[in-house]
């Protein structure tokens, strides 16, 4: 079994469309897949197995999540071989692994994407002054590992020290590859969730450049740095 953890704007929405379409077309078995997402503030389910509307034209996150919310998921999850998304924790079984993106692009992403869905009316500077510092290593912690907020160093040694494996993101379309050949799949180039507007100037990035991220986002930088030094050594059982 396999349970991804989704950073948000680490290329999870596409994991999740992708292996959503393997089971739809039958590569997968049915109910092989399971998506525990964020919204509305609170945790919902969904499985494809269980859409009988499902639509492969539509964008997950944006058409087939708000469509399918509120119907009841079958708790039984036996027949579950994939789980994935913002709300998979350590507790489940199997292979945990998640993809982490140089924090100040994932950042860059992030603005962009609530901006434009006109979450944020705040600029560039004043957004990352009310972000939590080491955001990765927080989110990691407190919605992975389910704990407590604890000193940033002590988080990152847990994040750390946990199972979770931790994978840089341009190695996603290879372990993507690799996860396929194992599942018997043939891999999907489709994606989904992916933020193509740019609301961010030179000069906007030029009041808070990645020089200055990593001055208070050190924790962050070395979870990412340390999944880089190893990006060649994805193994599966």
């Amino acid at each position: 079994m396999y349970a991804f953890h989704h950073i948000p704007k680490c290329a999870g929405s596409t994991l999740q469309k992708r292996m959503v379409l393997h089971e739809h077309s039958g590569e997968l078995p049915r109910g092989a897949t399971l998506i525990r997402y964020d919204a509305q503030g609170r945790e919902w389910e969904y499985k494809v197995a269980e859409d009988d509307n499902y639509d492969p034209q539509e964008s997950l996150h944006h058409q087939t999540f708000p469509r399918h919310r509120g119907t009841p998921v079958d708790q039984d999850h036996t027949a579950v071989q994939i789980v994935m998304g913002h709300a998979v924790d350590h507790t489940w079984p199997g292979q945990h692994i998640t993809w982490i993106r140089n924090p100040y692009e994932r950042d860059i992403s992030h603005y962009n994407y609530d901006y434009a869905l006109g979450r944020i009316n705040r600029t560039w500077s004043e957004w990352h002054d009310q972000m939590v510092p080491n955001w990765i290593t927080y989110w990691l912690y407190t919605r992975y590992l389910r704990q407590p907020e604890d000193t940033d160093k002590a988080m990152y040694h847990a994040v750390r020290d946990s199972k979770l494996i931790i994978r840089p993101m341009h190695a996603f379309e290879s372990d993507y590859k690799i996860i396929c050949e194992k599942l018997n799949l043939t891999p999907l180039t489709v994606r989904d969730n992916v933020q193509t507007e740019k609301y961010l100037s030179n000069e906007d990035l030029s009041e808070h450049t990645q020089e200055d991220h990593r001055l208070f986002n050190e924790w962050d930088w070395r979870l990412y740095e340390s999944s880089a030094q190893y990006s060649n050594q994805l193994t599966h059982p």
